[in-house]
């Protein structure tokens, strides 16, 4: 009987740690930037966790936001990324790249995620408070080595570093208390109770919608005209408008157009995201729970 209770959550165990070893790692790393800013003043920072906002001008209909903290000094919009090794990544390239134990990985740039989310936010106070001023951003692991990151516009440091780069950018005071109270309101009010099967529907929808798009050889972004380019690294199919629109294509990257085509910025009002979103790590979690529990019984009996 022991022996087979034992073996029915070592089951459980590993079904959890080969499903949701990533997603623990992002729970993880909010968790720890929760925890970093909770010294900041109460009377000058208002802090929003992990919330999923309406957002017309994204073609999912909402952002789902790591962290927002409100402040007399503007808003701060931060990302929190759990990966290690070595990041290369610049402001405007479509994806960043991971590498880890001799292993080459490609991921969302997060900056233009980052400009999505913000552009959510913005999109509700624009007509309360037109000369916001907003923060982005981006924080890694202490496992990451941040280096080969070029960005001039949003911020990139480890999670750690997160409360003490916010109080060096809080330099000029725009907002008085009573406003923060404002802001907060309006943007819970704007919070959306979409489903997260609706929000990964949309995101499959636009993935599908990009892709054919891209193969009718339109631009995903302005709707210009793809054209074959030479370029360093060889060819690639790039947006016939460049350089007002910079998307690109390349032919010769692995997983390309199905993997990560849907992820296709816009650097205007029509911003594509495709985030996943975190609460749906729980909810798995609970099937996994539930079909554990009936391989236990199933052991059990026999």
């Amino acid at each position: 009987m022991e022996l087979n209770i034992s073996l029915g959550f070592f089951i459980f165990s590993v079904l959890l740690v080969t499903v949701f070893k990533s997603k623990f790692k992002g729970d993880i790393g909010e968790l720890a930037l929760a925890l970093n800013v909770k010294d900041l003043d109460k009377n000058k920072y208002r802090k929003i966790h992990d919330i999923k906002l309406k957002n017309t001008s994204n073609h999912t209909k909402t952002s789902q936001i790591d962290h927002l903290i409100i402040s007399t000094y503007g808003i701060f919009c931060i990302e929190t990324k759990g990966y290690k090794g070595k990041i290369y990544g610049k402001e405007f390239s479509k994806d960043w790249v991971q590498y880890l134990s001799n292993q080459k990985n490609y991921f969302m740039n997060p900056v233009l995620q980052n400009y999505g989310h913000i552009k959510a936010v913005e999109n509700i106070l624009k007509n309360s408070y037109p000369n916001m001023k907003y923060f982005s951003i981006i924080a890694f692991s202490a496992e990451a080595n941040l280096d080969s990151i070029e960005v001039k516009k949003a911020k990139i440091c480890k999670i750690s570093k997160v409360s003490d780069l916010i109080k060096d950018l809080s330099k000029d005071e725009i907002l008085k208390k009573e406003d923060l109270d404002k802001i907060e309101i309006l943007i819970k009010e704007n919070k959306s109770y979409q489903s997260d099967f609706s929000h990964t529907r949309d995101i499959k929808k636009l993935k599908k919608e990009n892709k054919e798009k891209v193969e009718k050889k339109i631009c995903p972004r302005c709707g210009g005209k793809l054209v074959e380019k030479e370029g360093k690294y060889g060819k690639f199919i790039g947006c016939s408008n460049f350089p007002k629109c910079r998307f690109v294509y390349n032919k010769n990257k692995k997983n390309n157009l199905s993997e990560r085509i849907s992820f296709a910025f816009l650097i205007d009002k029509n911003l594509y995201e495709g985030n996943i979103v975190l609460n749906r790590t729980k909810r798995r979690i609970i099937c996994i729970f539930g079909i554990s529990i009936k391989i236990l019984q199933i052991i059990m009996k026999n």
